[in-house]
């Protein structure tokens, strides 16, 4: 953002800066809601398809004999 106090700046550097601060607001709100979405529709991660392992084979990864 500009550091320039608004009546230093032309006409078209004001409208850039605003246009900068409605996106970044827009993206937030964007964020926000999308966040809200994902915790309404319970989703979940991969992990959670995993199959639980009810046991580990006592030997070692790579000693196969």
């Amino acid at each position: 953002m500009n550091p320039l106090h608004p009546s230093r700046m032309t006409a078209q550097e004001r409208i850039a800066e605003l246009a900068e601060i409605l996106s970044l607001g827009l993206m937030r709100l964007r964020a926000a809601q999308s966040t809200v979405l994902s915790l309404q529709s319970a989703d979940v991660g991969l992990d959670s398809w995993a199959t639980p392992r009810m046991c580990v084979p006592d030997d070692k990864a790579g000693d196969h004999a």
